[in-house]
């Protein structure tokens, strides 16, 4: 969805959760992307749970690849955006590729939890490394992000929001900068709900101002 402008405009490439369809995400995207002056390119989960599984950050490179050849995009404010298992594959992405400006993602977080599992199963304790340790451990992967990072915790991520905010914290005290959003919920008779039309309004109002012309913060 170019934007009518007499330069490139920032593009974001966009990865449906792992539950969602990348036409209902389309869908979901279109009213907050609207007015923003930024292109999007959506992929479904599937696309990387098939024959591309544990090759993703290579698909990920060919979206960026796709984008930078566009007219009507700017190769220099590429972005990415991911929920759910694709909040990983995002920040994943922005670790391994420098031209990623911008990117909602999940901090490293998941691929954190996997590896202390992993390493808990292996030697049968539920307790593996000292806070000073899962710290260091965490960070080590918001070190390897060289663009602007924005971590959304709640019901729609998989993170949950008190690790993000611990995250947010250890970043903070390491000088490392890293946007945090727990999206707002209503009490119903079915449950609490997210305001899903606010948050993602949120989250391309951040993108728009991380990818504008000569932002870096």
């Amino acid at each position: 969805m170019p934007a009518d402008r007499a330069f490139g405009v920032p593009a974001v490439v966009c990865v449906s959760r792992e539950d969602e369809t990348g036409d209902a995400l389309l869908a979901r995207l279109l009213p907050a992307v609207r007015g923003r002056g930024i292109s999007i390119l959506v992929l479904s989960y599937d696309a990387f749970s098939g024959p591309w599984r544990g090759q993703s950050e290579g698909l990920f490179s060919c979206c960026i690849d796709y984008l930078s050849a566009q007219a009507n995009v700017d190769a220099t404010r590429i972005g990415v955006y991911g929920e759910g298992l694709s909040a990983a594959l995002a920040t994943d992405l922005a670790a391994s590729d420098d031209r990623v400006a911008a990117a909602v993602c999940d901090g490293g977080l998941w691929n954190w939890a996997r590896r202390t599992a992993s390493i808990g199963w292996m030697t049968g304790r539920s307790d593996v490394t000292d806070d000073e340790a899962k710290s260091m451990s965490r960070l080590r992967s918001m070190r390897q992000l060289k663009c602007p990072a924005l971590l959304v915790a709640g019901s729609r991520g998989i993170v949950h929001p008190s690790e993000a905010i611990k995250l947010q914290a250890e970043c903070a005290e390491a000088d490392i900068h890293l946007d945090v959003e727990i999206p707002p919920v209503a009490q119903t008779p079915l449950g609490e709900i997210e305001n899903f039309v606010k948050v993602d309004d949120f989250i391309f109002g951040w993108l728009e101002r991380k990818l504008a012309n000569g932002s870096a913060t």
